[in-house]
């Protein structure tokens, strides 16, 4: 079978939600996808549905990237197969909701090791392969928190800025290379993260001014394609960040932070 017109690019976190939705369209822009996530059963329907948009091109690894060799596994495994990556996309990630010294430090520092350490190591590891492509991709997911501090979420809010800093960085150092760095900065997005991040009490204004994950993985997918640096995907989003940008930092913070400690469960 005759490689995909676009190569082919790695999403992790690929199993739900905006990993497999961007895993989708970039099947249908013409990319061979290259699948992985802990999920089995969602991460092969995924890959299916991949396959029956670009050609049967897909390909679904069961990975655990909290696991010390699991970035070795994808990394072994693009080599094993022979695949001409052109794209990675970093979109696996946690969050949690709670005050810092009442939520565990094994539990944060497991989340800082999935939005931070492994994107860092993957990047690293498949930079060389991207470069020697015509046309190189590197998508990052960010959040639209990474542009602010948030009490109730300060490690979530934390690693979310260095994924845009170093996607910043990234970019420069990158610029005379074939390859172009974009950040993804989205709201919230109905994907499930309130529940896993127990953040129930979040969920009425995460259905409100939510996006679907559609949406939100065509304007990532555009933007990476057309070289641009950064995207806020969604025109209410970019208006809010845009009002955010108008008002102190402090003033900025403490009013968004307040609608978060407000919801906050309180402790037993």
């Amino acid at each position: 079978m005759p490689a995909p017109t676009n190569g082919y690019a790695l999403i992790t976190g690929a199993s739900q939600g905006l990993g497999a939705a961007i895993s989708l369209e970039l099947a249908r822009q013409g990319f061979g996808v290259i699948v992985t996530a802990r999920s089995e059963a969602e991460l092969r329907t995924v890959c299916d549905e991949a396959a029956a948009l670009n050609g049967g091109h897909a390909h679904a690894l069961v990975a655990d990237l909290w696991a010390t060799d699991g970035v070795d596994r994808i990394v072994h495994f693009i080599a094993s197969k022979d695949l001409p990556l052109t794209c990675l996309v970093n979109n696996a990630g946690q969050g949690l909701w709670g005050l810092f010294d009442q939520l565990t430090l094994e539990d944060q520092q497991r989340m800082m090791q999935l939005n931070m350490s492994v994107p860092v190591a993957l990047t690293h590891r498949l930079l060389p392969q991207l470069k020697a492509a015509k046309h190189g991709y590197v998508l990052n997911i960010a959040s639209m928190i990474a542009h602010h501090a948030l009490a109730s979420m300060a490690i979530y809010s934390g690693s979310k800025a260095f994924i845009l800093h170093w996607s910043r960085s990234l970019r420069l150092e990158l610029k005379n290379s074939s390859v172009k760095v974009t950040c993804c900065s989205p709201g919230s997005v109905i994907t499930g993260f309130t529940a896993r991040a127990g953040m129930q009490a979040m969920d009425d204004l995460a259905k409100k001014f939510g996006s679907a994950p559609g949406p939100v993985a065509k304007a990532a997918v555009a933007a990476m394609l057309s070289g641009k640096a950064e995207v806020i995907p969604g025109l209410v989003n970019r208006i809010t960040s845009g009002l955010q940008g108008l008002l102190p930092t402090g003033l900025n913070e403490s009013l968004v932070s307040g609608i978060y400690l407000k919801r906050l469960p309180a402790k037993s």
